[in-house]
């Protein structure tokens, strides 16, 4: 397995390790990993849940955690924002079975120091944890690449990055003057946070098709097609804090 990294971070010590995970096997799983990297197995702590994860970070330090990101009391990207707040020398690796830009982009701007797909086998997660133990980032191949292509799509050329007034003083309308509304600006910052549209229906009280309203037209204002564009135009252009 080839995977992106970045070695000028800091060495991680994978022990003592928070494994927060709530599948049984995947607990087992990632004990048995860890332990082929020389992390004894009562250095290794378990939590299947955001709650019972902030319980423990609360009353004891760890070298590493490994957070899933779909938890039955919320998101592991949550967890890690969490983290970078109140234990912000502890390092979070995602190691999940969820693999959309969204949620992916979500977890490297919380914080996440990795993100490993739980379909790779034991010898890659071990390979790729050994790379992150020694200051590297470690970056699943095909999420990688997904993330370059992103990065190429999202390339703003010179000669449009820098707008100017007009004889008039006025900013060219190419720059979204078609203000968000509140409502809309509240919903591209659940976006950015990697919500659902079901989830950010529930947290805002309002139906699934409303949300689906709201999107369509911020993609219209700010003309993109996708949730990734719109959060990158959003910070691009200040709409997001």
């Amino acid at each position: 397995m080839s995977l992106l990294q970045i070695e000028d971070a800091d060495p991680v010590s994978l022990s003592p390790a928070l494994v927060v995970e709530d599948d049984p096997a995947m607990q087992e799983r990632l004990r048995y990993v860890l332990s082929t990297l020389g992390c004894d197995d009562h250095l290794i702590a378990v939590a299947d849940s955001v709650a019972g994860a902030k319980l423990l970070l609360e009353e004891h330090h760890y070298g590493v955690v490994l957070v899933d990101i779909g938890l039955p009391d919320g998101s592991g990207v949550e967890l890690i924002s969490w983290l970078q707040s109140r234990r912000p020398g502890i390092p979070a690796v995602v190691i999940s079975a969820w693999r959309t830009e969204e949620i992916i982009f979500a977890a490297l701007r919380a914080g996440a120091i990795g993100y490993l797909l739980k379909e790779r086998d034991d010898l890659e997660l071990s390979i790729a944890l050994r790379s992150i133990e020694q200051g590297g980032a470690s970056i699943d191949p095909s999420i990688a690449r997904r993330i370059i292509a992103w990065l190429a799509a999202a390339q703003v050329p010179a000669s449009a990055a820098t707008e100017l007034p007009d004889e008039a003083g006025a900013v060219p309308a190419s720059a979204p003057a078609a203000a968000l509304t509140p409502r809309e600006r509240k919903i591209l910052e659940l976006v950015a946070q990697g919500l659902s549209n079901r989830d950010m229906a529930e947290t805002l009280s309002i139906s699934r098709l409303t949300v689906e309203c709201h999107t369509k037209n911020i993609y219209r204002k700010l003309a993109v097609n996708s949730r990734t564009e719109a959060v990158f135009q959003g910070r691009r252009h200040g709409l997001l804090r």
